[in-house]
């Protein structure tokens, strides 16, 4: 036998033996099945179904649109709590007492509430030369602790 025999000529093609697209031959080697490593994995699939009398594996290739929810976060500006200036002090205690008439605040913490304005009433007291307001439309002598009771 002669080699000339077989020899390629360029350009020759053989025919995918799954999708049957043109594969161009090389000038050495084997003849090659398939157009593809896919190409080659779908058809040992469909001859490893067959041979275990399993119905074959039909792929169908399409593009399939899915809708993905996205969560989107809102950027929330949240106003930090801070010292309160001078003369922000009675509003802020205006504030908490609304909140206590409408219920926002556990009764649970309201002992520690009175706890805090007990604080509160008796370093008020301590301050020398302030007087009670309900004391200073008095005409007589001022009792500097009466108020605390």
């Amino acid at each position: 036998m002669s080699s000339d025999k077989f020899r390629r000529i360029p350009g020759q093609t053989v025919t995918c033996g799954w999708c049957g697209t043109r594969v161009e031959l090389k000038s050495t080697g084997r003849v090659p099945k398939w157009c593809s490593e896919t190409c080659r994995h779908r058809a040992w699939e469909q001859r490893r179904s067959a041979a275990s009398d399993r119905a074959p594996v039909e792929v169908v290739d399409h593009v399939v649109e899915v809708e993905k929810q996205v969560r989107v976060v809102e950027r929330v500006e949240v106003p930090v709590p801070q010292h309160p200036r001078r003369g922000e002090w009675p509003a802020m205690l205006q504030r908490l007492a609304a909140e206590i008439d409408s219920g926002r605040v556990y009764i649970r913490d309201l002992d520690a509430i009175d706890e805090a304005l007990g604080a509160v009433r008796e370093s008020m007291g301590r301050q020398s030369g302030w007087v009670p307001r309900h004391f200073r439309r008095r005409t007589g002598p001022v009792v500097s602790s009466s108020w605390l009771r």
